[in-house]
Parts: C-alpha cells; structure tokens; sequence
C-alpha cells in the first residue's frame, strides 16, 4: 500500500471463542482507510468547532441576511419575518419570544438557542425607518 493514498489504523482486537484464526489475545488487525475519508472527517471536524465558536447574533439588531446567514433552518422568508415582526411589535426580550413569529417555533429556537442572543435592552433597538422619536415637553 501507498502511505501517500491510504492510512493504516492498527487495533488490537480479542476474539470472543479463542478460535477464528488469531493468535490468541495478543492479535492485531490494520484497517486502511482511504485518505480522503481521513480529510473529510478532519474538515467536518474543523467546520463544526468554528461554527460552535461564532459570536452570537443579535435579533434585536441583526438584519435578515445576517438571520438567514447565521441561523440553522431559517430562510429568507423566516428571517424576514423575524426582521417584520420587530419592527412591528418592537425588540425581544427572551429568545423564546422568538416563536412569537409566524413560522419559527420551538424546534427552531433550541435548535438555535447557542447561536441567539437578545442583546443589550437597555440600549433602543434599531429605529423603525420614517419614525421620529417623541419628545416630552415640559409643563409650565
């Protein structure tokens, strides 16, 4: 075998009947694996820590590109009735207010519940466009 194209796993294995051909408990077995199954699951690997380790995203803030973008089964349409029904009803302030949304549920949100945060409420949302805020006047 080529070492460039296969790699050679070795593993000590106990036959359960004493029989069967081996030497007894002391026999090992090599299994070759093929390099690029070896480098699939190396990248798989690497793929699955780093999107464990990405910052969360804020639905409070975040616009629907980055929802669809950064969220586990939610789609342009999802993301852009996260992003409606915010500007709507104004911020979240659980991650579970989330299945307040037409078509996102609790399967969405504990699939996504690592990657979701509801960010600072103590500072305004995002402003809704046309909007002008209102200001208190004093009495004389």
């Amino acid at each position: 075998m080529n070492p460039i194209r296969c790699v050679h796993v070795v593993t000590d294995t106990v036959s359960t009947d004493g029989i069967a051909g081996r030497d007894g408990q002391n026999h090992k077995e090599i299994h070759v694996v093929p390099w690029f199954v070896v480098l699939r699951a190396l990248v798989l690997g690497m793929w699955i820590a780093g999107a464990q380790a990405a910052e969360p995203i804020d639905i409070n803030r975040a616009d629907a590109q980055a929802l669809q973008q950064g969220l586990t089964m939610v789609g342009a349409t999802k993301a852009a009735a996260i992003v409606e029904h915010r500007r709507r009803h104004g911020p979240f302030h659980r991650v579970e207010d989330l299945t307040q949304v037409k078509g996102i549920g609790k399967a969405i949100v504990e699939r996504n519940r690592q990657r979701i945060t509801v960010g600072n409420r103590l500072l305004p949302a995002d402003p809704v466009p046309g909007s002008v805020p209102v200001r208190t006047v004093p009495r004389r």
